[in-house]
């Protein structure tokens, strides 16, 4: 399983900022919300991602795209950010998810990220589309943002950090943020454990998956 560096090849390595003491883990937190956006008659049109990042890892950005020299990223510097995070996720499909059943959807890469650097904080936006018509009124559609490494932890705070848009009323969500059980924890605790540049075991369970917070979307009337 590959290990992601979400702003690979900038020149200063920074993720290292959250690697904490010694040999563990490092993570970068992401507070995040999606938005399904569909047609009048049930389509899915788009996939909308907003992404807060933490203040260690808005902090080491700063620190290598701050170019001006004046503690912060001007607009510029956080269109930098964004083009390179761009560029760098597209390899894991950007972290962004849909799947019907045991089958995952394809979708477009975003043309752009757009960034903001708000409250000490960094914020990025993107749009995906699917490359095949979806009709939600066929069956559930499921849609989740995870790092299959467990590098990236992106966090949904409840039900409404997903929200539908331009969809029939008849549309319903149903949402789920699973709890870990033994295997799950154990899994995450050997991951913990894990200096850079060490490999994930392959145990036949993808747990980042099972343990990623989705909403299932049905437009079936009645």
């Amino acid at each position: 399983m590959r290990r992601p560096i979400i702003l690979a090849g900038t020149g200063v390595a920074l993720l290292a900022a959250t690697c904490g003491a010694a040999s563990a883990h490092p993570h970068v937190f992401a507070d995040s919300r999606m938005e399904i956006v569909g047609t009048s008659d049930g389509m899915l049109s788009s996939v909308r991602n907003i992404w807060r990042f933490d203040e260690l890892f808005s902090s080491s950005v700063v620190v290598d795209f701050d170019k001006n020299g004046n503690g912060t990223l001007d607009d510029d510097e956080v269109q930098a950010v964004a083009e390179t995070v761009r560029q760098s996720i597209a390899e894991w499909d950007f972290y962004t998810f849909v799947s019907i059943g045991n089958r995952d959807l394809k979708l477009k890469p975003p043309e752009s990220i757009r960034g903001l650097f708000e409250k000490g904080q960094l914020l990025l936006f993107f749009e995906m589309k699917p490359e095949e018509a979806v009709d939600l009124k066929a069956q559930p559609v499921t849609f989740s943002v995870y790092d299959e490494s467990y590098f990236v932890a992106f966090d949904f705070a409840n039900e409404t950090a997903f929200q539908l848009l331009d969809l029939p009323k008849t549309c319903t969500k149903s949402y789920t943020r699973p709890d870990p059980d033994e295997d799950a924890s154990e899994w995450m605790n050997s991951v913990s454990m894990l200096k850079p540049g060490q490999s994930i075991p392959e145990d036949g369970v993808n747990f980042s998956q099972l343990l990623a917070t989705r909403v299932d979307v049905s437009c079936k009337a009645g």
